[in-house]
């Protein structure tokens, strides 16, 4: 299997004991953390807010990644600039992706764009040439332990197969250790770990963290 780059959601990590989840992941060789904004608006729940992406900066050196599910980008982005987010994902679906993308940019982050599973590529190409990575949904975003949306497959194989890709591709929502499999031997590179990886909640089925990195790589 191809260099996988592991990006563990803390939307799905036991909030009990933050401290020692982090510092177990850290030991166990995660490449970075995957954090997600919600407001309730743009999305129909509430998830991380500012104050946890603060504690878990102050906890370990690791990139940190904000994923932005919001009605509007603007009033989060100094907050991500604040408090040292490395990639900042903006939904195209919010609107005015292209100016959001710009500001990252000029704020020295790496910029990312998220696509809901029912957004085409046609209608966001235009933007590839601003971003450093994209995050593609299989699942509409907003809540965890979903079933992924089959027709998702047919717009990873073309983004895959972009001539000359400028972007690396990442890929959120019921990513199993198969999907991990299929999709870095075709050429995607990122991977958000929620549930369905086995790193967090009944399928982790006792393993230590270790154990569940070096399975997925």
């Amino acid at each position: 299997m191809a260099k996988v780059v592991l990006c563990p959601s803390i939307m799905c990590a036991d909030f009990g004991s933050f401290f020692k989840e982090i510092a177990e992941m850290d030991a166990a060789g995660v490449d970075q953390y995957h954090m997600d904004i919600m407001d309730g608006e743009f999305v129909p729940n509430f998830a991380l807010s500012w104050a946890d992406f603060a504690a878990i900066r102050k906890m370990t050196n690791k990139p940190m990644d904000v994923h932005l599910m919001v009605k509007d980008p603007s009033v989060h982005l100094p907050y991500a600039f604040k408090y040292g987010a490395d990639i900042i994902y903006v939904h195209y679906e919010s609107g005015n992706a292209a100016n959001y993308l710009y500001e990252i940019k000029e704020n020295g982050k790496k910029a990312g764009l998220a696509v809901n599973p029912n957004t085409s590529i046609e209608e966001i190409q235009t933007l590839f040439p601003l971003i450093d990575t994209l995050l593609v949904m299989r699942v509409h975003p907003g809540f965890a332990g979903q079933v992924a949306i089959p027709e998702v497959e047919e717009k990873l194989e073309q983004l895959v197969n972009i001539p000359n890709r400028n972007f690396t591709i990442r890929i959120d929502g019921c990513v199993s250790p198969e999907i991990i499999a299929k999709w870095a031997d075709r050429g995607v590179e990122e991977f958000v770990c929620g549930t369905a990886s086995g790193m967090f909640g009944s399928k982790r089925a006792g393993r230590t963290y270790k154990e569940i990195v070096e399975s997925l790589k």
